[in-house]
């Protein structure tokens, strides 16, 4: 740095010089401007967006216009022919209008704990609640945390339930509004009114409205008697009344109720001690025990029951309304929807599923059970079917409760409660309740493979005592057994990995990987097997090496494309090919597999519902078919044509019927725990199950013939006057004449004359698919009778045999006996020592013998000679043209 005279006086001028001054003035004039033009954008970007949120907020329906109290119109069913089914009504079973002096005070305060914690403190909006959900999505990107208040709530569930599938600018103009008539209801209603209206609104899940309903569905008493514990379940279930379903989701409920009662502790509405006991109440045994006893005064049909869980879920995905919105739309907006339903169809398999002839052995009855016992002590115990299960399965670990008669089953109940009583206990009133069941019980969906259409559906045989009940054709989940082996190993085998339906597989004792040994369910094995054969006879080795060698990932790719929603990824192994699987499959699902098939290999959603309308008429949702492919077309004719053949050689000739082609597959799990048909015609897919709800052994003779019977004697009447039709045959199949035993072209001479009779067929291919080489398991061979091995040039004619044999088989296989071995020797009985002359001892002169006795003339020749045939070759197996005449192994291929 210069600090001289010079140098400070270089620098005076710099400051003061007319650039430097100029250059100042003009960035002070720049900052002002910037700063002018920023605080200019500021309040014109504060009056639009004022403007804005006053135009939003006068859009809003005044307050003294609006009725957020619950109200509805009356929704119908109609079937496919327009005539209505069945009313879906809010009020009754639905909706019971409670006061708030009837709602315990643990239920009001868990629901503002889990919903809205500032509820008696904000003006009907949570500024905080706001500020943190703002904050947190600002902070993470997902904008995902709720602020909306009990006020909102009750608001968007009865006035703004008409926005639905909106945009995002939508979104936050119905939001504006929803905040601003918060404000302003909060105005002119008290706390009580509010909360009094959305706990008498909001949706708590299996077809409740309210809580007094919800108490009823799930504990079966009135609200006013719910404990604290009994209250976080129903607080619970809000925030989705499909995950949070205590029900059907009892674990994730639980979590929710945990959260319930530390936010109730945390707030200070309950204290250390009721927190605990509340988490120690076994409230979900009481709540499965309702469950199976539910009644209601006009129960819906098995089919509008599942009509309902389709139309919430497509309201919900389709619409994006709120679980709570759809539950409402159906029971209080006046919807009419118009069902797939046939109900002559409906008629049929109802009549046929409740009819005994249709079933093997005599009817049996197991039963719900539920029983209250107040202990002496001044405890209560609860006990179910469940706990007499596990009490009589400790020693007895057959032990079942299907009883031949109503009368039986009640004697065991009395039995199991008197061992089970002590000294001082007491049965309050209502304490015990038991509903008798009809077994085995059964499962069936009618469906049309064209459009998807449901046409019927039987969730049980019996009557059916309660809307929403256990629906087995829907809801419950079954191992399919042997109707997987064409989905997940033949379909796949077929349509990408190169096999065709005469690609054959050695039928032979085999272990899966993991080292379990697998039978087939004869007990015996039949060598090589055309794939075909392997279908129409259900034959498990055959299926499971087939998956083994596509891979069971494949084959289970293969089964989410069909539709199957309860795969697991531990269900990626060798026994998927059976069946075998963790969580099963539902009967529907199963249907609508087996309709891509029928349909020529294209998935069709199963459909319950075609249209819905609103109150005024106008079109809600036109459920047209949602489709993709799962295979080729020829895929879908080829596997169609194998199991034409399960129903007229194979094991379901029993489902047969006159009139109509029919192509089907039978199945029977471990034990015959489950049986089932899955068949369609050129018109419907129909699939039926039966078995014991307890997952019993059917044991009894016959019983797994139960779902053919039941299946021919439905579509057989479904089937009456329809034009016979037959599968149609798609452009791209071909045929060939091929070896049974090879899967390859057959040869004359070979194929045909096997000792067990011919097996030349001629087999149906997608084109491109049809061997082009000669059959190699077939081979011609000559036996020495005597030895039993390859003749020799040595064997006499009268011992030598030529048949036809095969090779590359297994020993312990019905190919067993007519293997020839790869490695078999030539006779070791005639051998060139045993055909030498002896000639007789001749005296003559020019001859003389040693002692051994050999010749000793070193000018004779042999006098053996090799045979030879009239072309002068030999005989030795090695002619130049490949012929039968004296080859003693002729393979039939040059």
């Amino acid at each position: 740095m210069n600090y001289g005279k010079k140098g400070a006086s270089r620098k005076d001028k710099r400051i003061t010089s007319t650039g430097t001054l100029i250059r100042k003035k003009f960035t002070v004039i720049f900052c002002k401007a910037l700063l002018v033009c920023f605080l200019a954008a500021i309040v014109i970007g504060g009056c639009a967006g004022v403007g804005i949120l006053k135009g939003i907020i006068d859009d809003a329906p005044d307050i003294n216009d609006i009725d957020p109290t619950p109200t509805g119109y009356l929704s119908v069913v109609l079937d496919d022919q327009g005539n209505q089914t069945a009313t879906l009504v809010a009020s009754g079973s639905n909706r019971v209008y409670v006061t708030l002096d009837e709602i315990p005070i643990d239920l009001q305060h868990a629901f503002v704990a889990i919903e809205d914690e500032r509820f008696y403190e904000h003006n009907g909006i949570d500024i905080k609640g706001i500020i943190r959900a703002g904050f947190t999505g600002l902070t993470t990107g997902h904008f995902s945390q709720g602020a909306s208040t009990i006020t909102q709530q009750l608001l968007k569930n009865n006035v703004f339930d008409g926005w639905t599938n909106e945009s995002w600018s939508e979104k936050v103009e119905r939001k504006i509004q929803e905040q601003y008539l918060a404000v302003q209801l909060s105005k002119v209603k008290s706390k009580k009114w509010v909360l009094e209206n959305y706990l008498n609104s909001i949706n708590l899940g299996q077809n409740t409205l309210g809580v007094q309903a919800a108490a009823r569905r799930y504990f079966d008493k009135d609200v006013s008697e719910l404990t604290l514990s009994e209250s976080a379940v129903i607080a619970g279930i809000t925030k989705s009344p499909s995950a949070y379903n205590p029900v059907s989701h009892p674990e994730k409920n639980a979590e929710r109720r945990k959260l319930v009662l530390k936010n109730m502790k945390e707030q200070g509405y309950i204290s250390d001690k009721e927190y605990e006991e509340a988490l120690a109440d076994d409230v979900y045994s009481r709540i499965q025990q309702v469950n199976v006893e539910y009644v209601d005064t006009n129960p819906n049909s098995y089919f509008v029951d599942a009509l309902i869980d389709q139309v919430v879920q497509d309201l919900v995905e389709k619409k994006g309304y709120t679980d709570t919105q759809a539950y409402k739309a159906i029971y209080n907006s006046g919807l009419t929807i118009e069902s797939t339903q046939n109900m002559a169809m409906q008629q049929i398999c109802d009549e046929e599923a409740n009819n005994p002839d249709n079933y093997s052995g005599d009817i049996e009855y197991s039963f719900s059970y539920r029983l209250t016992v107040n202990k002496a002590d001044g405890t209560t115990k609860n006990y179910s079917e469940q706990t007499m299960l596990s009490y009589y399965q400790s020693s007895d670990s057959n032990y079942n409760i299907n009883f031949s008669s109503q009368e039986e089953a009640q004697a065991a109940i009395d039995a199991y409660k008197a061992e089970i009583m002590e000294d001082g206990d007491t049965i309050p009133e209502g304490g015990e309740s038991v509903i008798f069941t009809l077994q085995p019980q059964t499962a069936m969906t009618v469906m049309d493979q064209s459009t998807g259409e449901v046409k019927a559906i039987v969730g049980g045989r019996g009557d059916k005592t309660g809307s929403r009940t256990l629906n087995r054709a829907t809801d419950t989940t079954r191992q399919p057994g042997s109707t997987f082996k064409v989905l997940a190993a033949y379909a796949p085998a077929l349509d990408t990995a190169g096999m065709t339906l005469a690609t054959v597989q050695d039928d032979a004792p085999f272990t899966y990987s993991n080292g379990t040994s697998l039978r087939n369910y004869d007990n015996s094995y039949r060598g090589f097997t055309t794939l075909r054969y392997a279908i129409t006879k259900s034959i498990n080795v055959v299926t499971v090496k087939t998956l083994t060698d596509i891979s069971p990932q494949v084959g289970y790719d293969y089964l989410e494309n069909f539709g199957f929603t309860t795969l697991d990824q531990k269900d990626i192994v060798q026994s998927l090919a059976l069946g075998g699987i963790t969580n099963g499959v539902t009967n529907l699902e199963l249907t609508a597999a087996y309709a891509t098939i029928a349909d020529g290999g294209t998935y069709t959603r199963p459909r319950f519902y075609t249209r819905i309308l609103d109150h005024e008429g106008n079109v809600l949702i036109d459920n047209t078919a949602e489709t993709h492919t799962v295979l080729k077309d020829t895929t879908a004719f080829l596997l169609t044509d194998a199991m034409k053949d399960v129903v007229t050689v194979g094991t379901g000739s029993r489902a047969a019927f006159s009139g109509q082609a029919i192509a089907g597959k039978t199945g029977t799990t471990t034990k015959n725990r489950d049986a089932l048909f899955a068949g369609f015609t050129p018109y419907y897919t129909c699939v039926v199950w039966c078995g014991y709800d307890d997952n019993s052994p059917q044991s009894k003779s016959g019983q797994t013939n139960s779902p053919k019977n039941l299946w021919r004697s439905v579509m057989s009447r479904i089937h009456e006057g329809l034009e016979y039709k037959d599968f149609t045959q798609p452009d791209g199949i071909v045929t060939a004449t091929v070896c049974k035993k090879s899967g390859k072209l057959a040869v004359e001479g070979l194929c045909d004359c096997d000792p067990r009779g011919s097996m030349v067929e001629t087999e149906y291919f997608a084109a491109g698919t049809e061997p082009t080489e000669v059959c190699d398991h077939h081979i011609s061979a000559t036996i020495c009778t005597a030895s039993g091995m390859l003749a020799s040039e040595f064997c006499p004619a009268e011992t030598r045999q030529t048949s036809v044999y095969i090779i590359g088989g297994s020993p312990n296989t019905e190919d067993g006996p007519y293997l020839l071995s790869d490695t078999q020797n030539q006779c070791t009985v005639h051998t060139a020592a045993s055909v030498i002359p002896q000639l007789p001892s001749i005296e003559a002169p020019s001859t003389k013998t040693d002692d051994t006795g050999n010749n000793d003339n070193k000018n004779n020749t042999d006098t053996t000679k090799t045979p030879t045939d009239n072309t002068g070759n030999d005989n030795t197996g090695n002619g130049s043209d490949g012929s039968l005449d004296n080859s003693p192994i002729n393979t039939g291929q040059n």
